[in-house]
């Protein structure tokens, strides 16, 4: 064979993706300087391999991996799908860091990309989410397609997952509780990230709330006081409704020890239920100002004593996801080598979600690649 031939044979490796290296340095929560630091390079050489000008020798490109914690093959992807910054983008305006806003935002991406590799092998849970312009219509709509009764939701996260939005775990971010997007190339996901480590009462609000910005607000370009007011709305409405609700606070005098209680039956914070009371009538401006104050007073305002323990609600789709496809004793390891994202991502990500109820530890599935499997079925 001449030198000829062998070139025709020649195997080159993809392009590195400058994409894909700020990606994995954003989910890192770096900046271009903190990473050429790490890796004693100029920071200008980071910027030219982001912006796609060059390429990383192979010596510096195992060093990116080893930094940015995701294999080579990561880095030599094409484009991650479409995903706008959604409610992110009036979150950062809240006085959220832009490097938490980029993190979350990487984070929510990946994951969001990994569903949908994954959904050629197992199909998503359709999307059955309403959209309506009135708040009180629109958190009516959704309790009628989780539940006919007026009662506390039971279960939150699991029930939204089962109108088909993807919630996807965060990571412990500074300020950054949760956020909604409708992402893909027709915007046709929804998807919430939300910190599952909080308070229930906290994390079901989160939820309530991000989730009043799919249904009102599915074209966000950016967040005004009303949107925002018009989310509060949809979650008091969905998470409290006012037909359910009114009876347990007229019942008896609204005290402390009766809001203990009854964020006990709600699933809510009592600061929340006091202000339910306002908007429903039942407590004067006066005597909610006075409740916030005894509140405030104990310190409870940022964390509220836990009378009972509540249910912990944590996502279980995505991880039902994963067990579909690869197994629900499939090795870590192997399954972020077949996705590009590494052990560690994978890992992060099955123990921030629910297992299944009834999962035993001798339970074993088998793998089904390239089948169509439909879970939509309890999650």
């Amino acid at each position: 064979m001449n030198r000829t031939q062998e070139k025709l044979f020649e195997f080159r490796s993809p392009p590195v993706n400058g994409k894909r290296i700020r990606q994995a340095r954003e989910l890192r929560g770096l900046t271009q300087v903190a990473l050429a630091d790490a890796l004693g390079i100029d920071q200008t050489m980071i910027a030219h391999i982001e912006r796609g000008t060059k390429q990383p020798a192979s010596e510096l490109l195992e060093a990116l991996a080893v930094e940015l914690e995701f294999p080579v093959s990561f880095f030599r992807q094409t484009d991650a799908p479409e995903f706008p910054a959604g409610s992110l983008l009036f979150r950062s305006k809240a006085g959220i860091g832009r490097k938490v806003v980029a993190q979350a935002h990487a984070h929510t991406e990946l994951v969001f990309e990994l569903a949908l590799r994954l959904s050629a092998s197992a199909t998503l849970i359709p999307v059955k989410l309403p959209i309506c312009e009135d708040a009180i219509e629109g958190a009516r709509s959704v309790r009628k397609a989780t539940q006919p009764e007026d009662g506390p939701i039971v279960n939150l996260v699991r029930a939204v997952e089962r109108l088909g939005v993807l919630v996807v775990p965060l990571p412990d971010l500074k300020d950054c509780d949760a956020f909604a997007v409708w992402a893909g190339p027709n915007r046709d996901y929804p998807v919430i990230g939300i910190i599952v480590s909080k308070s229930p009462d906290r994390v079901r609000m989160n939820i309530a709330h991000e989730l009043g910005h799919l249904v009102l607000h599915k074209q966000i370009t950016g967040g005004t006081r009303d949107q925002e007011s018009e989310a509060y709305r949809f979650a008091a409405e969905l998470l409290m409704p006012a037909s359910g609700i009114i009876e347990d606070l007229k019942l008896e005098r609204l005290t402390l020890f009766r809001l203990a209680a009854l964020k006990i039956k709600w699933q809510v914070s009592m600061q929340a239920l006091a202000r339910r009371a306002r908007e429903l009538q039942v407590l004067s401006d006066r005597q909610y100002r006075y409740l916030m104050q005894q509140i405030a007073t104990r310190g409870w305002r940022t964390n509220e004593p836990e009378f009972q323990q509540l249910q912990e609600e944590k996502p279980r789709a995505l991880r039902r996801l994963i067990e579909v496809v690869f197994g629900s004793k499939a090795d870590w390891k192997h399954v972020g080598a077949e996705v590009l994202l590494g052990s560690d991502f994978i890992a992060d990500i099955m123990n921030a979600c629910a297992k299944f109820p009834d999962q035993s530890p001798n339970t074993t599935r088998t793998r089904r690649k390239a089948q169509v499997v439909r879970f939509s079925n309890p999650i």
